[in-house]
């Protein structure tokens, strides 16, 4: 027999002692056959995987009543806002308190949050919100920053101390007026901008800001009670959200900070009064060696003098180059005397600590330009064109009202 047909020699049995007892065979039955492990070497036959069958796709759902389930729900959500509003009314009838909570409770100024409207049958209550300024109104440091107007409509004087603004009920962003008094008709003008300066005789800054994309404001009396909510839509750069009435607001492109809404205001933000007990005097665009400033500096400038016979407190006047943009350059401290004059010098430097030697943040052009002078509520008091001035050349006011070129005379009558 050769060498591969040789079967292997039986393996010795076991000891007795430890060979276990084999149950026998029923006659006739086959000892089931043991599957003995793949050779060495060689890899056991995988059997086939079972092919997966592809994931039904689920059936299109219907869209056709869609709009049916999105009216239902805007009509049960008007039906639960008008609840809530009535229950609001019913348990706060002259506004809900406010409530001050953790710096996590702030409200994000580009978030558009919405409130029950309420509406001030006081005498104060807000008046105008801009929320896009570009170009209407310049704060003390050159910047332009969104603004809120708060107005006294009633007959009496009101004593601001301890009222606040604030963009929900529930914030720490609170801007508080400090102690002073808004006559009848007068309106006070809070700068929105993350500022927060409240001191009586100074501009007032709040300490959050307002978004162009539509917000909330809110008025609180001195107990912190809500006496008038706002919501602001979205606005348009130097529009103006403006109450028309006692419950209406209007969008307008033509506001009035610090003003009341008419149309009377309007023209006193755009045209010069007549009856401005100070203006505009001498306008020197070139000054080569006319008037030297403290330090011996040649710089351009504008005289003022007032005609009146009471000194007149300049403190919060504006002046500018541009009538577009008439606060552009904002008084110090300063006063002026009867028959006086007052020379400020359009050097660019904004220069406000010595009230004798003023310098405004823009300069003039020698080509021609403008000069405006606006009182602290912004009305126009004065205005003046010229063209191409040469060195040392001023356009001066004569004694007859009108303006002609003439040699310059700083502090003095003008020939």
């Amino acid at each position: 027999m050769s060498q591969m047909n040789r079967r292997p020699a039986p393996r010795p049995a076991p000891s007795r002692e430890y060979a276990p007892q084999r149950r026998p065979m029923p006659q006739g039955q086959r000892a089931p056959q043991r599957r003995s492990a793949p050779p060495q070497g060689r890899y056991a036959p995988r059997r086939p995987e079972p092919q997966r069958r592809p994931a039904r796709e689920a059936p299109p759902r219907s869209v056709g009543c869609g709009w049916m389930k999105d009216v239902a729900l805007l009509v049960i959500g008007g039906a639960l806002v008008a609840v809530l509003a009535l229950l609001l009314q019913d348990r706060w009838p002259a506004g809900f308190p406010l409530a001050t909570a953790g710096a996590g409770a702030n409200v994000s100024a580009n978030a558009v949050n919405r409130v029950t409207e309420i509406h001030s049958g006081g005498p104060l209550r807000v008046n105008e919100i801009m929320t896009g300024n570009r170009r209407t109104f310049t704060a003390e440091d050159g910047s332009t920053p969104d603004w809120v107007e708060v107005a006294n409509v009633g007959a009496s004087a009101v004593n601001l101390e301890g009222w606040s603004l604030a963009k929900t009920e529930n914030t720490m962003s609170v801007f508080t007026f400090p102690d002073m008094t808004l006559q009848p008709q007068e309106c006070a003008l809070v700068l929105a901008d993350s500022r927060l300066r409240a001191e009586a005789g100074e501009a007032l800054h709040a300490p959050f800001r307002l978004s162009s994309a539509g917000d909330t404001l809110m008025l609180f009396n001195p107990s912190g009670t809500a006496v008038e909510a706002v919501n602001i839509p979205a606005l348009n750069a130097d529009c103006s959200y403006a109450r028309a009435g006692e419950a209406e607001w209007e969008t307008s492109a033509e506001s009035t900070p610090g003003l009341p809404n008419t149309e009377e205001s309007r023209r006193a933000l755009t045209e010069p009064s007549g009856d401005s007990p100070v203006v505009l005097s001498e306008i020197v665009a070139s000054n080569d060696s006319a008037l030297a400033d403290e330090n011996g500096e040649y710089y351009d400038y504008i005289e003022l003098y007032n005609r009146s016979g009471d000194a007149v407190d300049l403190t919060g006047w504006y002046l500018s180059d541009d009538a577009a943009q008439p606060r552009k350059w904002r008084f110090p401290a300063a006063s002026i005397g009867p028959g006086e004059y007052l020379v400020v010098y359009a050097s660019g430097l904004n220069r406000t600590e010595d009230p004798a030697h003023l310098h405004a943040s823009f300069s003039l052009s020698s080509e021609g330009e403008q000069a405006v002078l606006t009182d602290a509520q912004g009305r126009v008091m004065d205005r003046a064109e010229f063209g191409l001035l040469k060195g040392d050349e001023a356009w001066s006011l004569g004694a007859d009202g009108a303006w002609k070129s003439a040699p310059p005379s700083p502090g003095a009558a003008n020939p």
